[in-house]
C-alpha cells in the first residue's frame, strides 16, 4: 500500500504522483493512479472544479527498513518450526516476497 495524503489542489506542485485514479463527478476517468501531474494538468483540473487530490507521499527509508524487517521477523516466527524443511522453503519464500511487496 502506498502512503498518500489528500492535498488541496492549490498546494500541489508539478511532478506530484496520483495515489489513486482521479474521476469527475460523473465517474469519467480524468487521470489514472500513478499519473505524474504537470503544470497544465493542475490548471485543467482546477478549471474542472477539482478541489483536492490524493497524492503519493514520500516514504521515510528508515521507517520502510524497520517495517520491512518487522514483516520479515513475523514471517520467520510463523515458520519457526518448519523454516529449515525443504518442502516448506517455496512457501516461506513466497510469503516473504508477498509481505515485502508493498515496500518496493
Amino acid at each position: 500500500m502506498t502512503p498518500h495524503s489528500l492535498v488541496p489542489i492549490t498546494d500541489i506542485k508539478p511532478g506530484a504522483e496520483l495515489a489513486e485514479a482521479l474521476r469527475d463527478a460523473g465517474g469519467a476517468l480524468l487521470r489514472p493512479a500513478g499519473y505524474v501531474l504537470a503544470e497544465a494538468d493542475l490548471e485543467n483540473l482546477q478549471r474542472r472544479g477539482i478541489e483536492a487530490i490524493a497524492i503519493v507521499t514520500p516514504r521515510d527509508p528508515a521507517e520502510d527498513s524497520r517495517l520491512r524487517e518487522a514483516a520479515r521477523a513475523r514471517v520467520l516466527h510463523i515458520f519457526r518450526h518448519s523454516a529449515e524443511a525443504p518442502e516448506a522453503q517455496a512457501l516461506l519464500h513466497a510469503v516473504l516476497a508477498f509481505r515485502q511487496e508493498h515496500f518496493r
